[in-house]
């Protein structure tokens, strides 16, 4: 039942994948210059990511976060059982991430992928979040570009709402899930997100 609103949370990604290439940060970034929002590469970083899946619901899905391949590995398995199907991975709640992101056009999330599309959540303290979906490709590593203007609002179960446009300033936290009835094993490494203008 709650999936149905899950899987309801459709759209076109936005997100246009490039080549991966060194990022360097900066501890003040210029207005609008980027910036490095979650620092992956960092094990300790990591350490402080939690899972959250549909077993909350009912549902037998999977999976699990850990330090490996220079970035945060998120990985399980994911079963349609009992109208299940998603998984996610969070970050701690951090209001600095907001400030790094202040004015930023984009947001860049470096990844090795599995051929899966994957959702970037945004929390901003607000009953509703923003979502953004990118598709991966398998076995390679690049970056996904996801336009702030691309980012939709959501309710609680990802389901479409009314609400303004994401205010990249107001970010305090960043997940990742994997829904869309994607059902079977999958795994993502994220380097790092960043910002763009």
């Amino acid at each position: 039942m709650c999936l149905a609103a899950l899987i309801v949370a459709g759209g076109s990604t936005g997100q246009i994948a490039r080549a991966d290439e060194p990022t360097t940060t900066a501890t003040a970034p210029r207005p609008g210059a980027p910036a490095v929002l979650v620092d992956l590469g960092d094990p300790a970083e990591v350490a402080a990511w939690t899972t959250v899946n549909d077993p909350v619901m009912g549902g037998r899905s999977t999976s699990a976060v850990a330090f490996g391949e220079g970035g945060l590995m998120f990985s399980g398995n994911i079963s349609l059982d009992n109208n299940g199907g998603f998984a996610s991975a969070r970050g701690p709640v951090d209001p600095e991430i907001g400030h790094r992101a202040s004015g930023a056009t984009s947001l860049s999330v470096r990844a090795l992928g599995d051929g899966k599309t994957y959702v970037v959540k945004v929390e901003t303290g607000q009953p509703w979040s923003y979502i953004q979906r990118f598709s991966t490709d398998p076995g390679v590593r690049r970056t996904y570009d996801l336009p702030v203007s691309g980012f939709q609002p959501a309710g609680m179960f990802l389901d479409p709402v009314l609400a303004p446009p994401l205010d990249p300033s107001t970010i305090s936290r960043v997940g990742i899930y994997i829904l869309d009835k994607q059902e079977g094993p999958f795994t993502l490494v994220v380097s790092d997100i960043d910002t763009s203008s």
